[in-house]
């Protein structure tokens, strides 16, 4: 996986993805929050809504019972006592016409009311007024007394009427409805009834029908919440017909004053399932998942004589109460769509800026790890982990350089070392053999010479010429035996100031002849622990390197300083510098760079040799306009000698 994908995936899961699932979470429980407050205010506005229609029907009890209290028709209870004898009061017409034109008036002045009857002890229809027009009695009966309507024979309501309770208001299911025909068959609300009474003793009844027009405005004004359809339905477990009775409904455009042909039930147009759950609590919420939506509903109780109910009830969809909250996580989605962008971008910005370097270091390693010494990586500000990258790296390769510039070093003088010894010893071996016929060769030439007679002046000079070359091979391979035999430095304490004047002393003769000025300058209060005599022979050789590579005129610099706990001997001259091709022989044994017979090429194997033994270091330096520094370092004071650990102590540190 690539960079880029890598700080896409931690920074959408780090940040996107619990945002997004918090807001998200938030949303869902601040719905259902909001869905119990709706509940809560839907609830109370059916409740509402009930009690009003309670009030309502108890307003229209109390003007039933006013009416049958009416001097009108306290006037007629003689006409109703003579008819529950069986016998015709004399004033009946009289009577029943007055009656009917206060009955006519009522229903001007009480409007709602659609039918106003007064029934006799059986329930038969004496008067009638409907739509403000009274009903002629043009029905006859057994018992010779007329009817308004024709006369009915319903044990059941005979019953029904027989307990009602004097004085009381009560409601009942009126048969006369049946005896018409047409849409009236079916009345949504229950008629209005009261018993008659003379002298404690009930002779008849009044009664009501009521369309409901007020009920249905009272309903129509009521708030309809969060876009709901408002119905009501009546629960009557006693008749099966009318139990799911829609008295109103808004989405069927139903009311309680309408004329219906059939009753619609709610179990039709909403199925039984809703009908059974809202029959299990008298108020709640039913949610029907199938259908989206919820319904709120309320059960009343407004006939106090009847084991009836009204299911009050609202059909909200959940859409409606769920938009605000789908908005919002609409715009929730929509944020994480627009982050998810914009981190993307920022990804993008982001692996570019961190792979970059990254990848330049990857590449800086790769030339590196193919030789490439030199390459560096520059600092990259702003970030501070790539920034100590990249000094890390830095870091690295001047370690590893510096590193192995010491191990080149350390190899070069292990390799110049055993090229030393191992000269060293053929060197013992062929000065040995050599001398010996160096030796008879001057005795001879001794013995030659004494023996020729004076006037062999030729040959004289001859063996005076073969003396002085085997002197000279003498003298090399002396140097050869010093070279090979050199011994431990035998360490004591010197001043380096005393030092150094007595070794240029010793050279200043050969650097006068070569036209060449010494110059020195020493530390003051030096001093160091080594072996003068071999320190000294070493800085000769030094000295007259440099005299000898100086041109005529030029200067030598002699510097002696303190370097810590070493001590620092540099000799630079302004000769032509070492050729880069010669620089890794100048310390060879023999090496010469000088004209044959002028140089035996041991001064700086010897000087390497003694510095060496004396645990310091020797370094020639070609400055970039000529010249050679040669740069003694020497410690100031005698290395400790290594000691043997017990083997008792030993394992004491161990085990430490």
């Amino acid at each position: 996986m690539t960079l880029k994908s890598n700080i896409f995936l931690w920074v959408f899961l780090a940040t996107v993805v619990p945002l997004t699932a918090l807001a998200l979470g938030a949303t869902y429980y601040s719905q259902r929050s909001y869905q119990h407050e709706v509940q809560r205010e839907v609830g109370t506005s059916l409740s509402n809504l009930g009690a009003e229609l309670d009030r309502r029907l108890q307003t229209q009890r109390e003007v039933v019972a006013s009416l049958a209290g009416a001097p009108a028709i306290q006037a007629y209870l003689p006409v109703l006592s003579a008819a529950a004898k069986g016998d015709l009061d004399d004033e009946y017409r009289q009577r029943s016409a007055r009656l009917d034109h206060f009955l006519e008036e009522m229903e001007s002045i009480l409007p709602g009311i659609y039918t106003i009857r007064v029934l006799d002890d059986s329930g038969n229809t004496l008067l009638k007024v409907s739509n403000g027009r009274r009903s002629a009695a043009v029905y006859d009966s057994l018992s010779g007394i007329p009817y308004a309507e024709q006369e009915i024979n319903d044990p059941a309501f005979s019953r029904a009427i027989k307990r009602l309770v004097p004085g009381e208001v009560a409601f009942v299911s009126l048969p006369h409805h049946r005896l018409r025909s047409g849409p009236f068959s079916q009345r949504p609300m229950y008629d209005y009834i009261t018993p008659l009474s003379v002298e404690g003793e009930r002779v008849g009844m009044l009664a009501v029908t009521v369309l409901g027009e007020r009920i249905d405005r009272i309903i129509d004004h009521a708030p309809r919440l969060y876009k709901g359809k408002l119905f009501i339905a009546e629960a009557n477990p006693d008749n099966a017909k009318r139990n799911g009775y829609l008295l109103y409904d808004d989405a069927l455009s139903l009311h309680l004053a309408q004329v219906r042909p059939r009753p619609e039930r709610l179990q039709d147009h909403y199925g039984t399932a809703l009908w059974d759950a809202m029959g299990s609590e008298p108020y709640g919420v039913v949610h029907l998942p199938d259908k989206g939506a919820s319904v709120y509903y309320v059960e009343v109780l407004p006939y106090p004589n009847l084991l009836v109910s009204w299911i009050i009830a609202t059909r909200i969809d959940d859409s409606v109460i769920s938009a605000p909250f789908q908005d919002i996580r609409r715009g929730i989605w929509i944020f994480a769509a627009v982050v998810l962008v914009i981190s993307l971008l920022l990804a993008n910005i982001g692996a570019r800026k961190i792979a970059r370097p990254v990848r330049r270091l990857a590449q800086n390693l790769k030339a590196y790890a193919d030789g490439d010494r030199q390459v560096r990586i520059p600092p990259e500000p702003g970030i501070d982990e790539l920034d100590a990258l990249s000094s890390s790296f830095n870091y690295m390769t001047d370690t590893l350089e510096h590193a192995r510039d010491e191990r080149d070093r350390a190899q070069h003088m292990m390799l110049q070392s055993a090229k030393l010894a191992s000269i060293g010893q053929m060197a013992a071996g062929i000065g040995h053999e050599i001398n010996n016929p160096l030796s008879n060769i001057l005795s001879l030439s001794k013995l030659i010479e004494r023996g020729l007679p004076p006037e062999s002046a030729a040959l004289k000079g001859d063996l005076s010429s073969l003396r002085e070359e085997t002197l000279r091979a003498s003298t090399i391979v002396k140097g050869i035996l010093n070279f090979a035999r050199q011994v431990p430095p035998h360490y004591a304490p010197f001043e380096v100031d005393a030092w150094l004047k007595d070794t240029l002393a010793l050279v200043r003769r050969e650097a006068k002849d070569q036209g060449v000025a010494l110059v020195e300058a020493c530390e003051p209060g030096l001093s160091i622990e080594g072996d003068r005599s071999q320190l000294q022979q070493a800085l000769i050789n030094l000295l007259l390197n440099a005299i000898h590579a100086s041109p005529r005129g030029e200067r030598v610099d002699v510097t002696a300083s303190a370097a810590g706990e070493e001590l620092r001997v540099e000799i630079t001259d302004r000769g032509a510098g070492i050729p880069p091709d010669q620089v890794d022989k100048v310390f060879d044994p023999f090496y010469t760079t000088k004209p044959v017979g002028e140089g035996s090429g041991l001064g700086l194997s010897i000087s390497l040799g003694i510095i060496e033994h004396h645990g310091g270091e020797l370094r020639l330096h070609t400055g970039s306009e000529g010249g050679v520094r040669a740069v003694m370092t020497l410690p100031r004071h005698r290395p400790a000698p290594a000691t043997a650990v017990p083997a008792d102590d030993a394992d004491q540190q161990d085990d430490a």
